[in-house]
């Protein structure tokens, strides 16, 4: 059960329309509908929910990488730190089956990222 407490202007509103839209089942309906939309419009892939959650990771570890890392290979994915090395062979492994990992040497500029994709044209 969700209670909520709408400001009485948009409240009156959402009523009035969703009754003379759906009728008598019409909050009900409108609302299931608003829910929907705000979900599409705010859901996450599973990838971009797990970079975003690497990204986190990576700017909250940061400062710890640089003291405790430098110049060695690590790999974050799931939102942690899953493990170092001393070459990206050795790296490589960890994590692998992730939907998105940050592999890096720590010390060294961080790639630009670039999205891949399909380009097509026609003649």
């Amino acid at each position: 059960m969700l209670t909520i407490r709408l400001p009485t202007r948009l409240q009156e509103e959402f009523e009035y329309n969703a009754l003379l839209v759906y009728d008598h089942d019409g909050l009900a309906q409108a609302l299931s509908e608003a829910v929907e939309l705000w979900l599409a419009r705010h859901r996450q892939t599973p990838v971009e929910a797990e970079s975003t959650a690497n990204d986190r990771a990576y700017e909250t570890l940061k400062e710890e990488l640089e003291h405790e890392y430098k110049g060695k290979w690590i790999v974050i994915a799931h939102g942690q730190l899953q493990g170092s090395g001393d070459s990206l062979a050795e790296v490589d492994r960890l994590a692998s089956t992730a939907r998105d990992r940050i592999i890096m040497q720590v010390g060294e500029d961080r790639p630009r990222e670039i999205e891949l994709g399909w380009q097509m044209a026609f003649a």
